[in-house]
């Protein structure tokens, strides 16, 4: 069995407590310690003065035994009994006077329950009864008796003086206490004998239990003080701890007004004063971060994130109050070759100057934000269409006039602003222009009107300002929210959605985009091409014309010869479409499919006249598929040809107008899957 240590019992019943309250509320734990502490304290305090009790009254009554006994052995005949023969038996005359004078002692003191005489043998811790009397009887059946003790006994100290037991005894008749006294000779004081008187000591243990009785009474009322304490105790501690509970989480959650208040001590009122301060901090720090994310290190305009934000909130404010506002996109003419040419350092302080600009021409009430890359936007809110026309105008000319320095950013921002006209060069930007509702209802679909009108802008004639023309778009055609949506989230459903939109804006082309896309695809797997490519041109082909969105229904469904100019805006739907597609980074893979799906293997396409593997793989398989398509298809100036005519004029026109590889795949594609007679 091991051992028990009190030591090792009292650390295991307190982290046993320990545990249980580290499991309760606060609140709980309070109360708990508190009550615990007090109760125990007052406890420990109630036991100590109740043993200190005891002890004085134990204390007296051996003062008064002890009293007696010194008094009683003055009344012995010391002289007698220092003459007695060193015999066991006991002289009658010197029995005699020993009684007496015990009796006499009884006499003197009727509380006296036993007392009885003894002396000292030659033998060490032997003594010998001389006498003894007791009330019920004189009984001196153990005169000359030998009475053994231990060395420590109490009549060995008796001999040096007079002494009690420490604590009483018990009998069949109740508690009694022993005093001992020595008994002298007259002449010469020698110790001849120790007198004993047992002195009944109940009335103590009455006077103990009621000592013990007060002390339990104590006890409860300790208890109920000390709930009541802990109560007041807890609630004085947990009050605070309540309201600093509640501003924490008021903190957490995000409201960085809240404030803790506290009264009381000093060390509360502190802590109250640096909770607020701590607070504080953190708002200031929170409300600097969300400058520094909201805003464009570079121009120091808002930033994309920040815009697309502000479009939201002005929408239902516009909603709430019935009224319209407009947003701009402007973007940055040529700005690839500034570049390429004078650095990005220098193009970055471009972008800085020309933010200026448009901080300088607009209004306080106005959010201007760098939209990304060489692209700014603007939130002119209480503006309509007319009016957003004109400020896009008279930023156009404000930039066309302006001088910019050819510095790098860090020495434009090192040297402000001073005009140098040796090192100027002009810039001009090209605007594209929305209006709230009329435009589009939605953030998405109003960002991507303005955004197609910009694209629209940028082919037709840059250095110029275009607002969207829900007419160019047709009664049939892609509305911008889907085109938004279909860029943000490129799934095939998305895909075919948009291209059917754009499909239908052109009634001789239904279903043109994704029979393409299934061209395009047997060509790249005729071609052994991976997977992810043969995807990619999934895709390509099913948005190869979204830039015709920005092509009017009219031109696109004339019967007769376009003009120039109508031909120049078909010919741009290549770039816009790509360009459109930027706002899909997902989706940049399939750009160069779709801005070059027009040019040609001899270099007379558009819109940038590449020629052979300048081209892209993607593109000049688009080519093919698409020109396939329109020569099987009936158009409005012509008839449709016959598969195996089509077939015929790719090969024709394979070396010039199309890459041989790749219409030598897709005649063997096609050959194959229809089981069509070979192509002389």
């Amino acid at each position: 069995m091991p051992h028990f240590s009190p030591k090792r019992g009292f650390e295991t019943a307190r982290n046993r407590y320990i545990k249980f309250l580290s499991s309760k509320p606060a609140s709980l734990q309070v109360f708990l310690v508190c009550t615990t502490l007090s109760f125990g304290l007052a406890i420990i305090g109630n036991t100590l003065l109740f043993h200190d009790a005891k002890r004085a009254l134990t204390k007296e009554v051996r003062s008064q035994l002890e009293a007696i006994a010194v008094t009683a052995a003055l009344k012995i005949d010391g002289e007698t009994l220092s003459n007695m023969p060193p015999t066991v038996r006991i002289p009658d005359d010197i029995l005699a006077k020993a009684k007496a004078d015990l009796t006499a002692i009884r006499q003197a003191n009727p509380d006296i329950a036993h007392v009885c005489l003894l002396r000292k043998t030659h033998r060490d811790n032997t003594w010998l009864y001389v006498a003894e009397s007791q009330r019920e009887s004189d009984n001196e059946a153990r005169s000359g008796v030998p009475y053994y003790t231990d060395s420590t006994s109490r009549l060995n100290e008796a001999l040096y003086g007079p002494t009690t037991d420490e604590q009483p005894k018990e009998d069949g008749g109740g508690y009694r206490l022993s005093g001992y006294a020595p008994v002298r000779e007259p002449s010469g004081g020698m110790v001849v004998g120790v007198l004993v008187i047992d002195l009944p000591v109940n009335s103590l243990y009455e006077d103990i239990g009621l000592l013990r009785r007060s002390a339990a009474k104590n006890a409860l009322l300790i208890l109920a003080l000390s709930l009541v304490l802990s109560l007041i105790v807890t609630r004085l501690l947990s009050s605070p701890l309540h309201r600093i509970s509640q501003a924490a989480n008021s903190v957490r959650d995000g409201d960085l007004e809240a404030t803790l208040e506290l009264h009381g001590s000093k060390e509360l009122c502190t802590f109250a004063d640096t909770f607020n301060s701590m607070v504080a901090g953190l708002k200031e720090s929170r409300d600097l971060l969300l400058e520094q994310t909201s805003r464009d290190l570079l121009t120091g305009l808002h930033n994309h994130m920040y815009f697309q934000e502000q479009v939201e909130l002005e929408i239902e404010r516009a909603r709430r109050f019935d009224r319209q506002f407009s947003i701009l996109f402007i973007d940055l003419d040529r700005f690839k070759v500034i570049n390429d040419t004078l650095g990005h350092t220098v193009g970055n302080s471009m972008l800085r100057q020309l933010a200026a600009v448009l901080k300088e021409h607009t209004r306080n009430m106005d959010t201007v934000a760098r939209y990304g890359g060489d692209e700014f936007a603007l939130i002119l809110p209480e503006t309509d269409l007319r009016a957003a026309i004109d400020l896009a105008e008279r930023l156009r000319s404000a930039v066309e006039e302006t001088s910019f320095q050819v510095v790098p950013i860090d020495q434009f921002i090192a040297e402000g602003s001073t005009a140098d006209d040796s090192r100027c060069v002009p810039l001009s930007v090209t605007i594209g222009v929305a209006e709230f509702p009329a435009h589009h209802h939605t953030r998405e679909g109003l960002i991507m009107a303005a955004d197609i009108a910009l694209c629209r802008a940028k082919h037709l004639m840059r250095n110029s300002v275009y607002s969207y023309d829900p007419k160019i778009a047709g009664d049939h055609g892609p509305d911008p929210y889907d085109v938004y949506q279909a860029l943000h989230d490129p799934s095939t459903a998305t895909m075919r959605s948009l291209a059917a939109a754009v499909d239908a804006k052109d009634k001789y082309t239904k279903g043109h985009s994704d029979r393409v896309a299934s061209y395009a695809i047997e060509i790249g797997r005729a071609l052994d091409l991976d997977t992810a490519i043969v995807d990619a041109l999934h895709v390509a082909g099913l948005l190869h014309d979204l830039g015709k969105i920005g092509v009017a229904d009219v031109i696109l469904n004339k019967q007769g010869a376009l003009n120039t100019e109508e031909r120049e805006a078909i010919r741009q739907h290549p770039s816009v479409g790509s360009n459109i597609l930027k706002r899909a980074p997902s989706l940049d893979a399939i750009i160069p499919g779709v801005h070059f799906h027009h040019e040609r293997w001899d270099g007379n396409g558009y819109p940038e006249g590449l020629s052979g593997e300048q081209i892209s793989l993607m593109a000049r398989i688009l080519a093919v598929a698409d020109a396939y398509d329109a020569m099987t298809t009936k158009r409005p100036y012509r008839k449709s040809m016959t598969p195996q005519d089509a077939l015929v004029e790719l090969m024709a026109n394979a070396g010039t107008q199309f890459d041989p590889q790749i219409v030598d795949a897709f005649v063997n594609a096609v050959l194959k899957e229809e089981e069509m007679p070979a192509v002389a």
